[in-house]
């Protein structure tokens, strides 16, 4: 009987731009398609299955600012033309980073105001991914 084990690479996951839905009026609801909003880049070791989950906000810092849902895309590529439709949750999913250890996600989602008081409003984004 032996111990094994393999060295791979680190993985490193990055933001590469916010989700913004501009500006709404204070009773409303607005999309932004997963292709057009926030966006994380992830590098790690060729062709490795990882698990990602994410910590997603109900609301922007105000509960008149609400999240009603929340839509994602998956793709090895940095373009979202040919990504994968998945729906973001705090329960892990397995995904695998490309040939060259990549992995992109887009996500998108809708906002609801109801009398929400005027003002900017910010809540983090956040993806946890490990390896499986």
């Amino acid at each position: 009987m032996a111990a094994r084990t393999t060295v791979v690479s680190a993985l490193t996951v990055s933001g590469t731009l916010d989700l913004a839905f501009g500006n709404v009026a204070t009773t409303s609801s607005k999309v932004v398609q997963a292709r057009d909003g926030g966006r994380f880049s992830i590098t790690g070791a060729a062709n490795q299955p990882v698990s990602v989950s994410f910590t997603l906000p109900t609301d922007l810092g105000h509960p008149a600012v609400a999240v009603g849902s929340w839509t994602g895309l998956r793709g090895s590529a940095p373009g979202a033309g040919a990504a994968n439709p998945f729906v973001p949750s705090t329960a892990p999913q397995t995904m695998t980073l490309s040939g060259t250890g990549r992995l992109f996600l887009w996500i998108g989602g809708t906002i609801v105001t109801t009398a929400a008081p005027i003002g900017s409003y910010t809540s983090p984004l956040v993806v946890t991914v490990v390896y499986n």
